[in-house]
């Protein structure tokens, strides 16, 4: 997997806000859960990466958002906050983008996300 230092940045403020919540409040979720949101969107920019077509990539971000969804759900709506959702959102969004695949503002993760 080739993660730009854009991406890995974007990822470690996804992971360390999410642990900073742990750490200060009484989280609905653990550092377990901070891990699978973790390695499903290094997942996703790995089949991003491998996506040759504009259908690919968006069944990789139907697949992750769809996947996101249900891990938050299980952690009582409580992991994925408003500022874990627009660095989420910004990751993939640039994901697509980097392939040509959309646009800048364009969010591709809108017609799934639940978060």
């Amino acid at each position: 997997m080739n993660i730009s230092s854009a991406q890995q940045e974007l990822l470690d403020r996804i992971k360390d806000s999410m642990l900073d919540y742990i750490a200060d409040e009484e989280a609905a979720y653990s550092a377990e859960e901070v891990k699978q949101c973790l390695g499903l969107l290094k997942n996703f920019l790995n089949e991003m990466e491998a996506a040759s077509d504009r259908e690919a990539g968006m069944k990789a971000v139907e697949k992750t958002v769809l996947a996101l969804n249900d891990l938050n759900v299980n952690c009582d709506y409580e992991l994925i906050e408003t500022d874990q959702r627009e660095d989420v959102c910004e990751l993939i969004i640039k994901a697509g983008q980097a392939k040509g695949f959309n646009e800048e503002h364009e969010d591709i993760t809108e017609e799934w996300r639940e978060w």
